[in-house]
């Protein structure tokens, strides 16, 4: 099944909440009054089942235009940790928001291919591609595009980005 992600934007108060339903103490759902503050539909925020902190440093070397460093991934820093099976809340370092938001569209093609190649390093014995290709990489450049309008919305109105991960 995998471990199901999540980028959302917020400030650090309500980023703590972040579907961590469980920590309501209303009596009934019927009667909640904090559903609001727990539920991620109620984030601007961006699915996946495939993006992880690994992967989100492997972007962010990429953006970074430096050789892509294990110690990247150190600098998702775990903010909140619910079991040994998650859910986990990780602060997603402040350039990468900065830096993907400031990306011109027209560089964001190449900058998938870029990053599709890291992610295949990381996972060639999972998914070998044998060649990256337009059609492969399209799935990149189209979490691209939806990362980067998250990016823009985070620095607009101030909110920091973080990544919330749970088996």
């Amino acid at each position: 099944m995998g471990a199901f992600c999540e980028v959302y934007i917020a400030d650090r108060k309500r980023a703590l909440q972040y579907n961590f339903v469980g920590e309501c103490k209303c009596k009934s759902r019927r009667d909640c009054e904090c559903w609001d503050e727990y539920d991620s539909q109620t984030y601007d925020h961006l699915q996946s089942q495939r993006v992880y902190d690994t992967n989100l440093a492997q972007l962010l070397s990429v953006l970074r235009g430096k050789k892509h460093s294990e110690s990247v991934v150190k600098e998702f820093k775990l903010l909140k940790q619910s079991s040994e099976n998650g859910p986990w809340i990780q602060k997603v370092p402040n350039d990468l928001p900065k830096l993907l938001a400031a990306t011109p569209a027209d560089e964001l093609k190449a900058i998938s291919k870029a990053w599709a190649a890291l992610f295949q390093e990381g996972y060639a014995a999972y998914y070998p591609i044998k060649k990256l290709t337009t059609s492969n990489t399209a799935p990149f450049l189209r979490y691209l595009k939806s990362l980067q309008k998250l990016c823009k919305k985070s620095i607009k109105n101030k909110q920091g980005m973080y990544l919330w991960t749970c088996l």
